[in-house]
């Protein structure tokens, strides 16, 4: 167990072990919830975020994607994690087509178009 020190506007430091075991970060949101004498700390978690990064790594391992299955592991609806997965890899096709024009290769929005309906 840990000891730490509410300063005087009511903030806390969290010891560096504990942060670097939750894999917490300056900026992270966490829940705060009560019982009885006791504060308890909850990292929020995103389950839309976690999924779209496994449905986005499964689509560049060239894998098929169970959208309904993949939803129902992170508890989502399937249409918004379709409609998330779809605009990170849109942007970043977009992103590898910039860069292709930044190192003097030519590219037409033809094939960006092209490369996106290949998915």
């Amino acid at each position: 167990m840990s000891a730490t020190t509410i300063d005087s506007k009511g903030r806390l430091s969290l010891p560096r072990k504990i942060r670097e075991e939750l894999g917490l970060e300056a900026g992270d949101v966490l829940f705060v919830q009560r019982e009885g004498d006791t504060v308890r700390l909850a990292k929020a978690v995103n389950p839309l975020g976690a999924a779209v990064a496994e449905g986005v790594a499964e689509y560049h391992a060239g894998r098929k994607i169970a959208l309904k299955q993949l939803a129902k592991k992170h508890r989502v609806r399937p249409a918004p994690l379709e409609a998330a997965i779809d605009d990170v890899i849109d942007v970043e096709e977009i992103e590898r087509a910039r860069k292709e024009v930044g190192r003097g290769e030519f590219v037409t929005l033809e094939e960006v178009k092209r490369s996106l309906r290949k998915r």
